[in-house]
């Protein structure tokens, strides 16, 4: 196990090889073209991917601290989806505001996202693993069956929503529709990396938390904030995607220790070099289209995913 910064540093290390990759090869193959024209036009979209990636990251860590679960994340506990579900109805029914103001498609999926997370806090904790993930199941649906609702009401707005709903979005990624999104995502991760000592605290127990401190419902409620505010940022710039979350604190839990400080930087920058990773397979791989980032995760997450409930439940 590797401790202290050193672990945060290797982090930062494997996005920086990630990122020159990901400017490197393509759908046009390798290389920077002309004068780093290919360069320049993939790096809005690893800037992208990056950013959300480290959004999930920070994300997933924050909602298994809160809720004591290594199942937790966003993208599978409903956020994600109520993120979407917020910018679809903008994109829907707003369309004019929706590209009017850098800010209000990012405000549209945090007030979606911020929805679903307190559904979550409110629905599926104290009940174990088994009821955060049937709740974040119900939330899921609830907002994929609105999504498709608003895609079948407003066709104008379907594949746009569409696309969202299949994780493509970072393929309309340009340096106008990235700069927001990604500041957001940021900012999100520096405030989270704020609340390690009490998710260290709540670790040991409410009762204990409180005898040293913290107010684990403050806490959680600012975490919920933090989440919503990184998942409605992320899928503005890339869409719906899940298992980002959940693998991401499980591989720097073991490398740095259940220890928050570390934990919630480096759970995003692996989470940022995994989605910057599938978007490069996805837009290299020999196929006749680009596979989105999404669906490369999910080959890669479902197995971790049932690899990780199979293990906590032994």
């Amino acid at each position: 196990m590797t401790r202290g910064p050193s672990s945060v540093l290797i982090g930062l290390l494997l996005l920086a090889v990630a990122m020159a990759v990901a400017v490197s090869l393509g759908s046009a193959g390798a290389g920077w073209g002309e004068g780093g024209a290919l360069a320049m036009l993939r790096a809005p979209r690893a800037a992208a991917a990056a950013a959300a990636g480290l959004a999930l990251g920070v994300g997933g860590a924050l909602q298994q601290g809160v809720f004591r679960n290594p199942l937790a994340d966003p993208g599978l506990t409903g956020v994600f989806g109520g993120a979407l579900l917020g910018a679809a109805l903008l994109l829907g029914f707003a369309p004019e505001y929706a590209w009017d103001r850098a800010w209000h498609l990012p405000a549209a999926g945090f007030a979606g996202a911020l929805a679903a997370s307190l559904a979550l806090t409110v629905l599926g904790s104290g009940g174990g693993a088994a009821r955060l993930l049937l709740t974040g199941l119900g939330i899921n649906a609830f907002a994929a069956a609105g999504t498709l609702l608003v895609a079948s009401l407003r066709p104008g707005a379907r594949e746009t929503i569409a696309n969202g709903a299949y994780g493509d979005w970072l393929g309309t990624s340009s340096p106008e529709t990235v700069w927001l999104p990604a500041l957001i995502c940021l900012v999100a991760a520096a405030f989270a990396v704020r609340l390690a000592p009490g998710l260290d605290r709540i670790s040991l127990g409410d009762e204990v938390a409180r005898t040293l401190g913290c107010d684990p419902a403050a806490l959680r409620r600012n975490a919920a904030l933090l989440t919503a505010l990184a998942a409605g940022a992320a899928t503005c710039l890339v869409g719906q995607v899940a298992f980002v979350g959940l693998i991401a604190p499980h591989v720097a839990r073991a490398l740095t220790g259940p220890g928050h400080r570390r934990l919630i930087p480096l759970s995003g920058f692996i989470g940022a070099t995994l989605l910057v990773a599938a978007d490069t397979a996805g837009r290299s791989l020999p196929l006749a289209g680009t596979l989105p980032a999404a669906a490369v995760m999910a080959a890669v997450g479902a197995p971790a995913f049932i690899w990780i409930a199979r293990s906590r439940d032994d």
